[in-house]
């Protein structure tokens, strides 16, 4: 059945929420309801943290979030403290813009650097020269793993961030149950990652984010700031902090999600796998690790932007929703057009001009699977 998207029905739509069967989230909610525990770090909500620490390994925790963004501004806050306006963060513009607007909300200026070409990670040739060129005006480093795709050179981030001294935080959206290089979890780098359980991330429960570290006492401070800055022992706020905990029904869906994940991500592994089969390289390029990620969606670059506008027509035609991201990348939006950056940011540009996102479910639908790729056979003069 096609499913409306905006003003549009697609036949296969960018993203396709799986979520728990709806009598399984009603008994959840029953079982809430009898407890009469409803936020406020409720039996769901305990368990669902420690399972998602779990995930990534031992020796983690994690503080879970209303939201991803939340869980930015309290790593940022948390990690490298408020600023006064006057430093900056690292942190690429090929990226949603939640990450750039969570250093501006925490007191700094972001300051955007390049994506390699190839892989479409921060270059961190690009933040060494950024930290060359600012000094001790830089305060920390925001990494991103662009589309949840875990930075093959993830440790040599780590490295150069304690040679510097550089406070080293990650956002990681949509990458929980990615793994990095070397088979390790997504989640166990830098002082901290950051992941969103937003109705669009293959581990989805609506609204939702959680924070990942190794730093105990981190994640002790990470929920006492979700918290209004309370402290456990009571007697009101010891630091600053807003209202930002997971509601226990959210917390519940999670956990129905995070017993059905390592089967979800097969399902979407193979679907990406198809695609870097049945698509001729190289016309189609796609990031490396990308097989290895939790596979939000799949992007691919194009040889240019006649190619790619070509693509997102014709898929359109067909009935298939694909995207451009991410399109603008921040340092075009008009809030940060004056921000500070690395040079021109040519990868940036070329990735936002020849790039584009295909869908990809859980349980897609081979027949689907089959339309994108024979469409886009066809643009590159293949049957």
């Amino acid at each position: 059945m096609p499913v409306r998207t905006g003003y549009v029905s697609y036949k296969v739509p960018f993203i396709r929420p799986s979520f728990p069967r709806a009598e399984d989230i009603a008994t959840d909610m029953g079982r809430i309801v009898e407890a009469n525990w409803y936020t406020n770090f409720g039996p769901y909500e305990r368990e669902f943290s420690e399972a998602v620490a779990s995930y990534v390994g031992p020796g983690f925790k994690a503080a879970t979030f209303a939201n991803a963004t939340l869980g930015l501004m309290a790593a940022l806050s948390e990690v490298i403290g408020r600023g006064d306006g006057s430093k900056f963060i690292i942190v690429p513009s090929f990226t949603f813009a939640a990450g750039p607007q969570a250093i501006d909300w925490c007191g700094y200026q972001p300051l955007f650097i390049d994506v390699e070409a190839d892989t479409l990670q921060p270059d961190l040739v690009a933040a060494q020269t950024a930290h060359d060129e600012f000094g001790n005006q830089v305060a920390g480093i925001l990494l991103c793993n662009t589309f949840g795709i875990g930075n093959s050179r993830v440790d040599e981030w780590d490295r150069w961030a304690r040679e510097t001294g550089l406070p080293l935080v990650i956002d990681s959206a949509a990458g929980f149950g990615s793994d990095y290089a070397d088979g390790s979890k997504v989640g166990r780098a830098g002082v901290c990652e950051v992941f969103s359980f937003h109705a669009t991330k293959p581990l989805a429960v609506g609204e939702g984010g959680a924070v990942v570290s190794s730093d105990v006492d981190l994640v002790s401070r990470l929920r006492s700031f979700q918290n209004f800055g309370f402290n456990a022992s009571g007697g009101g706020a010891t630091s600053l902090g807003l209202n930002a905990k997971l509601q226990e029904i959210n917390a519940a869906i999670g956990l129905r999600q995070l017993s059905t994940l390592d089967r979800a991500l097969t399902t979407r592994r193979t679907v990406v796998n198809r695609y870097r089969a049945e698509l001729p390289r190289p016309f189609f390029r796609f990031p490396q690790q990308i097989e290895f990620s939790s596979v939000c969606f799949a992007t691919v670059g194009l040889p240019d932007t006649a190619s790619q506008q070509r693509a997102l027509a014709l898929l359109q035609s067909a009935g298939v929703e694909a995207r451009s991201y991410y399109s603008p990348a921040v340092h075009r939006q008009d809030y940060f057009k004056t921000s500070a950056r690395i040079g021109s940011l040519p990868a940036t540009e070329h990735a936002v001009a020849t790039g584009i996102s295909l869908p990809v479910h859980q349980d897609m639908d081979p027949a689907d699977v089959d339309l994108v790729i024979s469409t886009l056979r066809a643009l590159a003069g293949l049957s």
